[in-house]
């Protein structure tokens, strides 16, 4: 576990936006990493068994133009829940998706 990153936090503020829901997150934010492969981060109050329901997502190029899927995912509660990765072809993410300016 660790604590989540600015510019996850500048991601999540992006896609929140975009889904059109409120959200802020706790100052000190922990997360698990749950593919490291491709950057997925929990809540930490949200262990593998929770459920968590998707409210937006964002298509972004990575550095070798596969398109990178990223989505917001919210508990029932309407808590951060998990920021979720998937590049197309299943490949390691190159270069971290930078949410736009908001």
């Amino acid at each position: 576990m660790r604590q989540i990153d600015p510019k996850e936090k500048r991601l999540i503020a992006f896609l929140a936006l975009a889904g059109g829901v409120q959200l802020s997150l706790p100052a000190r934010q922990r997360v698990w990493v749950v593919n490291q492969e491709m950057g997925s981060i929990r809540a930490d109050y949200c262990p593998a068994g929770c459920r968590v329901l998707s409210v937006a997502s964002h298509e972004f190029e990575d550095d070798d133009e596969v398109p990178i899927i990223a989505s917001l995912l919210l508990t029932e509660d309407g808590r951060f829940g998990e920021l979720d990765f998937w590049k197309i072809n299943d490949e390691p993410i190159i270069s971290w998706p930078v949410a736009p300016s908001l």
